[in-house]
């Protein structure tokens, strides 16, 4: 074998064997896209999930919206400070239905998001948040979120008794 064969015997062997990285190294890539997929989906879902227990959390612990809430289910005036406080809240539940809707919209939580129907439940049956809905989301909201409370909005009214819709 001269000198220019054993040249092209070990070019060749070096083709083959940098394909054969090449190819491993797009297996790699893959399995780490893959994964990454993954730790995004739950790192949305666990910061939605924590952003849902704080609210809960807060509006258990507040010293004014417990109150607020029974005056406003027993049908009783509110005083100007309690109908702000009511307005945001019932702003800041919307928001955070908009939160998980975007999120389920960029595909970041995928099937392990919390069901829209149920957020959406928990805001009609809150006091006037219908009412904050039907005043204020179309005007805040992009034109898509609007379309879809509006195609569920029925869906989930027909789930909860009349006597729970504010």
């Amino acid at each position: 074998m001269d000198h220019l064969t054993f040249a092209q015997l070990l070019g060749s062997y070096g083709e083959f064997i940098g394909s054969i990285a090449v190819l491993a190294t797009l297996i790699y890539l893959a399995l780490q896209i893959r994964q990454t997929g993954r730790s995004t989906t739950f790192a949305a879902v666990q910061a939605y999930r924590a952003e849902r227990m704080a609210w809960f959390q807060s509006n258990r612990d507040s010293p004014y919206m417990p109150n607020i809430f029974v005056k406003a289910e027993a049908g009783q005036p509110l005083d100007a400070e309690e109908e702000y406080r009511l307005r945001s809240h019932n702003s800041a539940l919307w928001g955070s239905i908009y939160s998980q809707w975007l999120q389920h919209e960029l595909a970041l939580t995928g099937r392990y998001a919390t069901k829209d129907a149920s957020m959406i439940s928990v805001a009609i049956s809150t006091p006037r948040a219908l009412e904050w809905w039907e005043r204020n989301g179309a005007s805040i909201y992009p034109d898509e979120f609007c379309e879809y409370v509006v195609k569920r909005l029925p869906e989930v009214r027909a789930r909860i008794p009349d006597d729970s819709i504010y």
